[in-house]
């Protein structure tokens, strides 16, 4: 292995150690839990009804080291199980069973960072191939030290792996444009099989091998073919279109081919399709049809529904793969999402622009501007000295990165106007590209002649030779600075990423203050979930500040993380089955007295209601005690996403005198409940319908708590745990202004 190759493995391997020890002290992000579940569910069970909207590939990975793990299983026997809800199945299996939460995370986010790993070896050769060893470089430390790659590397998604086949499929089919062979045409075949059972958002490479065939056969050079020994060339463009559409042709074949193997060649999404189990949402939700049992007549799908109930009902595709691209179709069209203070189900074009310059290091656009002008210098010696291709110049010098700008170009266009503005990470397809083209800049490291500002042509690729930039090499000479800037920034950059360590997810680089981040965007942008250990390092560094009340954004458990705190409401986690307030256990009938006694040695926080019996099962109904009902003066654990009421069902958006209206019909309602007379209570209990007070109180606990957050938008938190939990200290005085 020669030196070159010795330094990148050590840089990727400290990088992959990196990304375990950043998320070390990290709860589970929101989506981890759901990926784990259901990549262990494909490898154990062959059941691909969790979570068929995210890539099954991404979660066989992330599930792998679980499957290969001695862990106690989950319950497959249980509702939760069959009607496929990954939610509440993963929280029981993760954190109710007995298992190591801390070791499953820690080995699935391991495996899944090896894509991450992959992706910058990508991003190296990538840029090596184009700008040297010295652009290489560059490119892999802007790579290896950006805060969003760090953030979202390591975890349990599908984020990195859409980012890996993108860029890896884009550069597999770029150079099978320039030289078809067999090789090439089935290894980029292979590769865009990965991509389409990575994520959803494998479609928008389709745009992008459409530019780039059109430009290639535009440019009109001759293309090689090859086939074993056979050898011949291409030149007229009609016939270079056909190769290149019948290449298509194959790659669609191979896709098809590899989709059917991960779901094991198999058209239902369960392995016992008699056995009753079903998807969390009927198909008629998918196909954007009427719920079926409103008694609504159903049209039949139309577009790009149509389309995936025709191969449905053919059995084309696999059952858990349609549903799911039919899933994220469905979703995308309405999702909720904040913004600077703004609510929208429909999202801004200016989202993704904004949390790029804002999440993005202020070094990296230093070094992207040096970059730029290098090429830019690099186009006027090129123009000068190129006198034989003439008007040629400057596409010969972009002939070479032209898959990249066409990535970019796409990517951005789709991000633009997506509606499913509720992420950053949902961005990180564009960084890979744009840190290989940021090694440009290292052409400022060379002096005098051996300074090359043109990316050099890919080896046998058809690309004529690049064209001495002499002229350009002695004209900068005596230009050092900017080599010593280039170096500046990525030394910048090193300390900044240090000195962030390991709070990536939270990144943001001064134009926001990392400090006020919640007052501009939330969820996977900022808090998802992952501070649940700094939550419990606080409470126990300020016993004073008791009672604690945490209201939790993310599918971690409180509890198993030793959160001393009242939990209100929360969007997952244990608001995943229902509201905890109010439980009612059915019963063994053969042993009712004893586990009615196990049961209140357990809820110490609950009431015995009654025990009752419904059809031939015996229940036990408990009640959070009224103490535990109430709100009272204390610490308020408040997670940002919940700060700002966009996972409400109910009360979104601003308070208002609707919102107000209905709150004080839920205090009316409830209030009997919440009396400390046990004998009083025990009457208005009486009063209530079982069925209805679970989702009573669930509402209850929403408004109560989206007028509680009303007030403290208007004040500054107490503290900030890393940005992605705010904490507040209120007095009974605070309490009565916040909710009376």
């Amino acid at each position: 292995m020669s030196r070159e190759k010795s330094f990148v493995a050590v840089i990727l391997l400290l990088f992959w150690l990196v990304l375990g020890a950043s998320l070390r002290d990290k709860s589970l992000a929101f989506d981890e839990l759901l990926h784990a579940t259901a990549g262990y569910s494909y490898w154990r069970y062959g059941d691909y009804g969790f979570q068929p909207e995210n890539g099954n590939l991404p979660q066989r990975l992330a599930g792998l080291p679980l499957a290969l793990g001695s862990y106690t299983p989950p319950a497959t026997d249980s509702p939760e199980w069959r009607n496929s809800q990954a939610p509440v199945v993963g929280y029981n299996w993760l954190y109710e069973r007995g298992n190591d939460a801390g070791r499953m995370a820690a080995s699935g986010r391991a495996a899944c960072g090896l894509l991450a790993v992959a992706l910058g070896a990508l991003v190296w050769a990538w840029s090596r191939r184009l700008f040297g060893p010295a652009g290489g470089a560059v490119s892999l430390l802007l790579y290896v030290l950006s805060p969003t790659i760090l953030a979202n590397g390591g975890l349990m998604t599908s984020d990195t792996a859409a980012a890996l086949f993108l860029l890896a499929v884009t550069g597999a089919w770029w150079a099978m444009l320039q030289g078809l062979s067999a090789g090439r045409l089935l290894g980029s075949a292979l590769l865009a099989g990965g991509l389409f059972v990575s994520k959803a958002s494998a479609v928008l490479i389709i745009p992008v091998v459409l530019v780039l065939a059109i430009a290639r056969v535009l440019d009109g050079r001759p293309l090689p073919l090859a086939c074993g020994r056979w050898r011949c060339e291409v030149r007229s463009r009609a016939r270079q279109a056909l190769a290149f559409a019948l290449a298509g042709l194959a790659h669609a074949v191979v896709v098809v081919a590899v989709i059917w193997a991960f779901y094991g060649f198999r058209y239902s999404a369960f392995p016992s399709p008699a056995a009753g189990d079903r998807f969390l949402a009927p198909w008629e939700y998918v196909l954007d049809q009427p719920n079926p049992f409103a008694g609504a007549s159903r049209p039949p799908p139309v577009g790009a529904y149509h389309a995936i109930d025709f191969l449905r009902r053919h059995e084309l595709l696999p059952e858990a793969w349609l549903y799911g691209f039919g899933d994220v179709l469905h979703s995308a069209k309405i999702r909720r999402a904040f913004w600077n203070g703004e609510y929208s189900e429909t999202g801004w074009p200016g989202f993704f622009p904004y949390t790029f310059l804002v999440k993005t290091p202020l070094s990296v656009f230093g070094v992207a501007a040096l970059a730029v002008a290098a090429g830019w210098t690099s186009r006027k010696a090129r123009v000068r000295a190129d006198r034989d291709h003439g008007g040629r110049a400057a596409w010969l010098q972009l002939y070479p990165t032209l898959p990249l700008w066409a990535l970019l170009a796409v990517y951005w266009l789709a991000a633009i106007s997506s509606h499913l503005d509720i992420g950053h990470r949902h961005l990180l397809p564009v960084y890979a590209p744009m840190f290989v083209l940021c090694g440009a800049a290292a052409a400022w490291l060379r002096r005098g002649k051996d300074r090359e500002f043109a990316p050099a042509p890919e080896s046998g690729a058809g690309v004529p030779p690049a064209v001495s930039t002499t002229a350009a090499g002695d004209a900068c000479a005596t230009i050092r600075w900017p080599g010593v800037m280039l170096c500046a920034l990525l030394v910048l950059l090193a300390a900044e990423t240090a000195w962030r360590f390991p709070n990536y997810l939270a990144y943001f680089n001064g134009l926001v203050r990392p400090a006020e981040a919640y007052r501009h965007v939330v969820d996977s942008s900022l808090d998802w979930g992952q501070e649940l250990p700094a939550a419990r390092r606080y409470i126990a560094e300020h016993p004073e500040g008791a009672p604690y009340y945490l209201s939790y954004f993310g599918m971690a458990s409180p509890a198993y993380y030793g959160i001393s705190a009242r939990l209100l409401f929360s969007f997952g986690g244990p608001y995943a089955r229902g509201n905890p307030d109010f439980l009612m256990t059915r019963l063994p009938p053969d042993r009712v007295d004893e586990e009615v006694a196990r049961l209140q040695r357990e809820r110490t926080t609950y009431d015995l209601m009654g025990v009752g019996q419904i059809g031939t099962d015996v229940y036990a109904v408990f009640l959070k005690q009224a103490s535990e009902l109430r709100l009272a003066a204390g610490t308020y654990l408040i997670s940002a996403t919940m700060l700002q009421p966009v996972y409400y069902y109910g009360p979104r958006g601003p308070w208002n005198d609707r919102y107000e209206a209905t709150y004080r019909r839920l205090v009316k309602q409830v209030g009997p409940l919440l009396d400390s007379d046990s004998g009083a209570r025990a009457e208005a209990f009486k009063r209530f319908d079982l069925d209805a007070l679970g989702p009573l109180l669930d509402q209850f606990e929403q408004y109560r708590l989206a007028r509680l957050t009303s007030y403290l938008r208007s004040r500054e938190p107490d503290a900030n745990l890393n940005g992605a939990i705010l904490v507040y200290r209120l007095t009974d005085a605070d309490l009565a202004r916040a909710l009376d």
